[in-house]
């Protein structure tokens, strides 16, 4: 009895301390994602593109409290940015917008990989083509020798053959 008594007191020991480990995991995740939206998020009042987290307008000071009040009571980071986003505009968002020179700031880096792709395949076709060629060529310059080989070994044999009848 007094050893079931320490199993079960053993089990809700290890239960208790793993719940508080797992929340405190919980804690600082939720602690994280506000913290990273805070450095990544840009100032909308700063004079020029300023993180949130060095600025200390009131606006900032405004959005950091939202940031934090939303994170705990487990808003997505999706979620805040986007009403935060619909709220100050775009212009906090880090990445640039995907229209205009925006656009091609996304697109020109895997134009660029394609390009030098297609570039690369048309070089080893190229020097595969050659390859070809010079393989052929010597194929036959091969043969043109055992030809002419073969050729002197006949007309030795042609002129022994001849001697022997003079």
């Amino acid at each position: 009895m007094a050893t079931r008594i320490k199993l079960k007191t053993s089990v809700l020991f290890a239960l208790l301390i793993l719940s508080t480990l797992l929340l405190w995991d919980v804690r600082s995740a939720c602690a994280d994602v506000a913290d990273d939206l805070i450095n990544e998020l840009i100032c909308p009042t700063a004079s020029g593109p300023q993180p949130l987290a060095v600025s200390s307008g009131p606006e900032a000071v405004e959005m950091k409290a939202f940031i934090q009040a939303k994170n705990r009571e487990g808003w997505s980071r999706d979620r805040i940015v986007e009403t935060l986003a619909h709220q100050y505009g775009e212009q906090i968002l880090p990445a640039s917008e995907k229209r205009g020179f925006g656009l091609t700031a996304w697109v020109a880096p895997y134009a660029l990989l394609l390009t030098g792709v297609a570039v690369l395949v048309a070089i080893l076709v190229s020097w595969n083509h050659n390859r070809r060629l010079s393989d052929a060529y010597a194929d036959a310059e091969m043969s043109r020798t055992i030809d002419e080989n073969r050729l002197k070994r006949y007309e030795n044999q042609v002129n022994r053959e001849l001697e022997r009848f003079e």
